[in-house]
């Protein structure tokens, strides 16, 4: 039998719509990323959606935090075949009325280890100073726009939860899509394997040199070379060495996988459901305008458990937070975006044109 291709089903996942905003890409040299210990890139692109009109005063400011091993100008180059980009889904939400019209900026904050975490560390560098002194004041300034919401992925979403909780006078709501939260499931079970690759490769540098010199094939989730750079990368933020620039410890033993309790609580004095226990952080939650939290229920590192346990948290707390869950994995969450901006942005005092504004 033949076969007929129904075209009429074809959307533009297939053959991208050209953005009717626009994309402005600035080469951005960073003061307070002068001499991190691993030399990381000072001077970095930084890529700044437009709105169709044009118009920028006033308009709504959306902070894009990428995943770990993401940067911000990854979101600006063409989808794959029947996948999407975040700032081709904004585009197309302003496009069909479905969210108003805002600005998007996505600043790289990649390390030699993979990510930044968005937090200031003597291990990587001023990651936390560079989006919140630096960035955010230059494209206010230069764009002239109104209030802004951090929202993001992964580490993406962890920084969304971070930076909002710490800035809250400079950030008025947050989105985390699959964020890191309750460090004890999204973290903790890698630890054993990551033991193994590093005891096997003869200690922690030694696979480091090995990772960082060449190609890693099979990158996901499941590849233990790959937990074993990214628990490396998280522990760099979380557990620097404050008086040896560039190192950090481990939250094990390297040689026995032994768990190292002093270390271990460091990291979890990061984590989100912790942080809004205490009363600094519980005051910056009930300060934002909107919190929205969401995560696959076959995410691999059981981050719709972490936005369950954010959520009861935040609630006990008296905070509303707009919980979502989908049936996805960790990488299925673009579309969430999709609900996620026009509820951002309506809490922003945007509502959607098509006077769609969904539960907020």
């Amino acid at each position: 039998m033949s076969v007929r291709v129904p075209v009429e089903a074809r959307s533009e996942k297939v053959y991208p719509v050209p953005l009717k905003g626009r994309v402005e890409t600035h080469r951005f040299p960073s003061r307070v990323l002068e001499g991190n210990p691993w030399r990381d890139p000072v001077e970095r692109d930084l890529p700044v959606y437009l709105p169709p009109s044009g118009h920028t005063e006033g308009r709504p400011l959306l902070l894009l935090l990428s995943g770990y091993t993401g940067a911000g100008w990854m979101h600006f180059q063409r989808p794959r075949f029947l996948a999407d980009v975040i700032v081709g889904r904004l585009d197309r939400l302003i496009r069909t009325g479905a969210a108003a019209e805002a600005v998007l900026v996505a600043p790289d904050c990649l390390t030699t280890l993979g990510g930044s975490q968005y937090l200031n560390s003597t291990a990587t560098g001023r990651y936390e100073d560079y989006v919140i002194e630096e960035i955010l004041p230059w494209i206010r300034d230069r764009y002239h726009t109104g209030p802004t919401a951090v929202l993001g992925t992964s580490s993406g979403g962890y920084g969304s939860y971070m930076l909002a909780l710490r800035h809250p006078d400079v950030l008025s709501a947050l989105g985390a899509n699959a964020g890191d939260a309750y460090f004890e499931y999204c973290y903790l079970p890698e630890f054993p394997a990551v033991a193994r690759e590093i005891r096997r490769a003869g200690g922690p540098e030694k696979l480091l040199e090995r990772l960082l010199s060449a190609p890693v094939s099979g990158f996901g989730p499941s590849n233990p070379l790959i937990q074993a750079i990214e628990q490396m990368g998280y522990a760099s933020c979380y557990s620097p060495v404050e008086s040896e620039p560039g190192r950090f410890e481990l939250p094990f033993d390297a040689e026995t996988g032994e768990l190292r309790p002093e270390v271990w609580a460091r990291w979890l004095a990061w984590d989100p459901v912790r942080m809004i226990r205490t009363e600094r952080y519980r005051d910056a939650l009930r300060r934002l305008r909107y919190v929205y939290a969401d995560g696959g229920t076959r995410d691999e590192y059981y981050l719709d458990l972490g936005a369950r346990i954010f959520t009861a948290e935040a609630r006990r707390q008296g905070v509303a937070v707009d919980l979502q869950e989908f049936d996805g994995v960790h990488g299925d969450g673009g579309p969430r975006y999709d609900v996620m901006i026009p509820r951002l942005l309506n809490a922003l005092g945007f509502p959607a044109p098509n006077g769609d504004a969904r539960a907020v």
